[in-house]
Order: structure tokens, then sequence, then C-alpha cells
């Protein structure tokens, strides 16, 4: 017979067996309703610094590619519209990127912890087409007025622009007025990794570019695409004063080894379509030879649409034959230069080159120039 102990052992044993087949079939009957809940809650996104993690509302428009002041169309009208809903006043809402939808979109950057920059770019439009978005809220009065903090400068602000003047106007360069031997450029981008390739093409890998001079060129070339032109490509923006002396060179050597011209012929022969080193407009990072690949672009469709347009967009087609004897330029229907709405809106009402337009608004004199090269 069993002992007293060896059947407590036993008994014992037998509510251990009985309470975990029971623990472990509530256990697998959880599981089914945990995967449930967790395909039902997204994981959380991280959230560094201040920035707040937004999720886009799929039920508004798909955010629009940069805007600022002087763009125009339909994503100009949406964001207008976007302002308009959160209580944010641009305005008329006619498609015109003004003062009036600068002012909203900054109040809206302020008070949803953006930089208040006025351009919708790729930060504030992720904030601005989400649920996340913060409506118009009135600022409280106070009682005691709160001094304002100094501002503090960003190592950008410290460095000048030096594609402008000390007051604002576009810096010239060509043959009498050389590059600034103490040009810096401001703030380059590499176009291949910053310019969408379903906008433009860069023909060349190293292609560089100011910044500020691509998002506005991004959005003219945008605007080209919306009433059906494509094909865009960008084959020469920025060179440095070394590279444009190599380009020189092999030109002078080709006129030499394949034309039989002696050095001063094949040096006054390459002046008339390349510029000499420090002279050009590429050494500036704010011009762009725009191109359709495998086409004469003079006689293409984007040309025309370009030398109509390319003005609402802050750029000058800079080389014409009309005003060839005062740039000192062969015609040049693909090299388009960033100068700014307030600059090339005067130029194209007033048919100037940037030659008559400095001469005019900026205090400069020039003399006419029959011996052209671009």
């Amino acid at each position: 017979m069993n002992s007293p102990k060896t059947i407590l052992g036993l008994a014992l044993l037998l509510v251990l067996v009985v309470l975990t087949v029971i623990f472990g079939t509530q256990v697998l009957q959880l599981v089914p309703q945990v995967r449930e809940e967790q395909q039902r809650t997204p994981t959380p996104s991280p959230v560094y610094g201040n920035v707040m993690a937004v999720t886009p509302d799929p039920s508004l428009p798909t955010p629009p590619p940069i805007l600022k002041r002087g763009s125009k169309g339909s994503d100009v009208i949406a964001l207008q519209n976007r302002l308009t809903e959160l209580g944010y006043n641009p305005g008329s809402v006619d498609g015109e990127f003004g003062p009036g939808t600068e002012e909203a979109l900054i109040q809206f950057q302020q008070q949803n912890g953006l930089e208040p920059d006025g351009v919708a770019g790729a930060a504030t439009n992720t904030v601005l087409y989400s649920s996340s978005a913060r409506a118009y809220t009135a600022p409280q009065a106070t009682a005691t007025p709160v001094p304002t903090p100094e501002p503090t400068a960003s190592p950008r602000a410290a460095v000048p622009k030096m594609y402008v003047t000390a007051d604002g106007m576009p810096l010239l360069v060509n043959r009498e007025h050389l590059l600034p031997e103490d040009y810096v450029p401001y703030e380059l981008v590499t176009m291949n990794d910053y310019c969408p390739s379903g906008v433009v093409k860069i023909k060349y890998s190293s292609t560089l570019a100011e910044n500020e001079a691509v998002d506005a060129l991004l959005i003219m070339l945008q605007a080209g695409i919306d009433e059906g032109l494509k094909n865009w490509q960008v084959s020469a923006a920025y060179r440095t004063t070394e590279q444009q002396q190599k380009l020189f060179n092999n030109k002078v050597r080709t006129y030499m080894n394949e034309n039989g011209l002696s050095r001063s012929k094949a040096v006054s022969a390459t002046r008339k379509t390349v510029a000499d080193p420090g002279t050009s407009e590429h050494h500036l990072g704010t011009a762009f030879d725009i191109t359709v690949p495998g086409a004469s672009f003079g006689s293409t469709k984007q040309a025309k649409w370009l030398s109509e347009h390319c003005w609402e967009y802050g750029f000058i087609l800079r080389y014409t034959k009309e005003k060839q004897d005062i740039t000192g330029f062969l015609a040049e229907p693909w090299h388009f230069r960033y100068v700014g709405t307030e600059h090339s809106l005067i130029m194209r009402d007033e048919d100037l080159c940037l030659e008559e337009y400095l001469e005019l608004y900026g205090g400069m004199t020039f003399e006419e120039d029959a011996d052209t090269a671009p």
C-alpha cells in the first residue's frame, strides 16, 4: 500500500497538471486577439528632438512639389485651399503664390513648429497635408510685454550670396567683368541627388548648382510638364574656373589639330563659342544649359515655352540674337540664368538684357561690344 505522503504528493501533482492545462488554454485563446490588435494598431513612428511625427491623411491631396513666391498653377491653388481650410488666410485662391499666400504659410509654419521661411518644401508639406496639421489660433494678448529674443544667425546666414551684389542686384560676369577673386559658392547641391528624375535628367552625375536656383528650376520645369512638355535635361550648371580652362584648352586643341590653325587663330576662334576662364556665368552656379536629349534645342517646343515663360519663375534668357552686341555673347537659346522675379519680370516687360537692366537700375555703364562669345 502507498503511504499517506505518497498519496498527498500524487494529489498535488495532479492539481498542478490541471492548473497548467487550464492556464495554457487561456493563453492560446488570447494569441489571435493579440495578433488582431497588433494589426489594427500601427507601430508608433519614432520622434527625434522636437520634430512632430505626422501621419499623412489619405483623404487630403498628395503634397505638391516645392512652392514659393512666384509659383503658379494648380498646386498653388491646392496650397491656398488647404491653408484656408485650416484658418490661415492666403487672400484670393487664384493659383498665384504672392505675398498673401507667403504670409499665411509663414503663420502656419510658426504655429506648427516649422522653419518660418515662407517656402512650401518637403517638411512643410508633410505636416500641412496631414491630419496632424494645427489649425490657426489667434495670438493670446499678454498683460506684460514679452521681450523679443535676439535672432541667432545660422552659419549659412553668415555667408553672403556671392551671385548677387551687396544691394541685391544680379552679379554681372562677362569678359569685362571677371568673376571676383574671392568668389565662394553659397550653397551648392549635387543635382543628380537633389532633382527628381521625373522632372529633369541631369546629363553629368557630378553637376552642381546653387540650391535656390535649383528649387526655382524644378518649379519652372514642372510647370512645363503640366503643360505637356517633357524630356527636360540640364547639360551644364556650375563650373569652376579650372573646369572652364580645361574646356577652353580642349577647344583650342581641336581647332589646331582638326583645322590646322595656329595657336593664336585657334584661341580667337575658340572665344567665339567658349568663354575665357573667369568670364562665364556658369561660375556662379545660377546658370543652366537646358536641353532636350537628341534634339537641337533652339527648334524645340521646350525652347519656345521657356523663352516665353522663364521670366515668371525668376529666370532670364541671357543671350539673345537681338542683344548680342550688348552682351558680347552669341545667341544661346539654351542658356538660362536665375535672378529672381523681382528682376526678371522688369527685364521682360521692358525688353532689357542684364547689361541694360544694370545700367538703368544698378548704376552701371557699358559700351557695346561687337566681338561676341558665350
